[in-house]
């Protein structure tokens, strides 16, 4: 059978129309730099410890419903993550597993909902693979892939319902010792790991490559995807098969925009399919992760909300030559925790709200999360963290005009 294009693949997936949320839900008390073994330690949201901020609880009229609130009123089809831990599961002495740390039902709850979401290979592997702690990387990244291909039994195993893409990193070149070698390792591993696991080439995922919009190679991240292209070519092999055929059959380019509406219509029509076909490169297809702006760059909260629907009316699937997956709204909330413009993205902000009911008052949700005992064992600490309402800023109508219009 002759393989797919990374296009078709895409379309295989429910992931060539793309209305995403770059989603990351931190509670109003998270920080960015805390103690090891404490709660908010691996800033993953997007597993069962904090599923009262995107999913139900039962029938009960608790917890923030996010997924919900973003498919019912904005279209939303596409989630993109960013930190993912290890998931943690233990049998206890009569043989019954427990999970301690699981994304099934995230994903499941996307599926639900008729959405599609990415499983990042996070910035803490790159962090590894930077220091030379390989094993340890891999054994991370081992567990990751585990728990996505749940389903069925070889040679019928597919990845849960509602995963759409692998995502490798985000915005490699700004982090760590920036090597684009580390990208390759990882999509490496992830094709050894569908070889030794017999994994129809139907159930092999997207790889999406995420870079900023920053300059090089005289283009808009483009240049960064090059140099990874670059260092597959130069490693010859993506587990047992040419790396351009890898590059053909699976890579996603992924990139940040903040620029104004009129300037990404000519990058996707015009500056990057020159430069792929200049380069002499095969066109991936495209995406933008991180479509937004802050209000300090565009002078004020209606300017911001103006910028967006530029950028959005701009950001069409199916534009670039017929390349472009659609767009990702970064973010969906403002964030106390960060300085300067970085806390005014997103299209929520803490605060009362009369446009959705969950929750119908703030309150502290009772959790749980894995501890390491050093004697070889898991067990559970007990948290509390915020469930607070939020309130719509101007850009989230802008979200709502462009993809679910009234």
């Amino acid at each position: 059978m002759a393989s797919m294009t990374a296009i078709n693949l895409c379309k295989k997936f429910g992931i060539s129309k793309i209305r995403g949320m770059a989603y990351m839900p931190g509670p109003s008390n998270y920080e960015k730099s805390v103690p090891p073994g404490s709660l908010y330690e691996n800033s993953d949201f997007y597993n069962n410890i904090f599923e009262q901020l995107w999913g139900y609880i039962g029938q009960n009229t608790i917890g923030r419903r996010d997924l919900s609130r973003f498919q019912q009123q904005l279209g939303v089809n596409f989630i993109h993550c960013y930190d993912w831990a290890s998931p943690v599961s233990q049998k206890d002495e009569n043989g019954n597993i427990h999970d301690y740390r699981s994304h099934v039902s995230f994903l499941k709850a996307c599926n639900m909902l008729g959405m599609k979401a990415t499983v990042p290979i996070s910035n803490y592997t790159m962090d590894l693979l930077s220091q030379g702690k390989i094993q340890e990387a891999q054994k991370n990244f081992n567990s990751i892939i585990n728990e996505v291909y749940t389903q069925a039994l070889p040679p019928n195993r597919r990845p849960i319902d509602g995963v759409g893409m692998w995502k490798i990193f985000n915005e490699y070149e700004l982090w760590f010792d920036r090597d684009p070698k580390h990208v390759v390792t990882v999509m490496t591993w992830i094709k050894e790991w569908e070889q030794e696991n017999q994994i129809l080439e139907e159930n092999a995922l997207p790889v999406m490559v995420c870079t900023s919009f920053g300059m090089s190679d005289g283009i808009e991240g483009a240049g960064y995807m090059k140099n990874v292209r670059d260092a597959m070519l130069a490693q010859g092999k993506i587990g047992r098969i040419a790396a351009e055929s890898f590059w053909n059959e699976r890579v996603v380019f992924a990139t940040n925009p903040q620029n104004d509406g009129p300037d990404i219509s000519d990058y996707l029509k015009n500056r990057l399919p020159k430069y792929w076909n200049d380069c002499g490169i095969p066109a991936p297809p495209v995406m933008f992760t991180e479509l937004g702006s802050s209000i300090v760059q565009t002078g004020g909260e209606t300017q911001q909300a103006e910028w967006l629907s530029r950028q959005l009316s701009a950001s069409t699937p199916g534009s670039s030559n017929g390349m472009m997956l659609g767009a990702c709204v970064f973010l969906n909330e403002e964030r106390p925790w960060e300085d300067g413009p970085e806390k005014t993205f997103g299209i929520l902000r803490f605060g009362p709200d009369t446009s959705w009911q969950f929750p119908a008052h703030n309150y502290e949700a009772t959790t749980s999360y894995p501890q390491w005992d050093p004697k070889g064992w898991w067990w559970e600490k007990s948290a509390t963290f915020p469930v607070e309402q939020q309130a719509p800023k101007l850009n989230y109508q802008s979200v709502r005009n462009a993809w679910k219009p009234s």
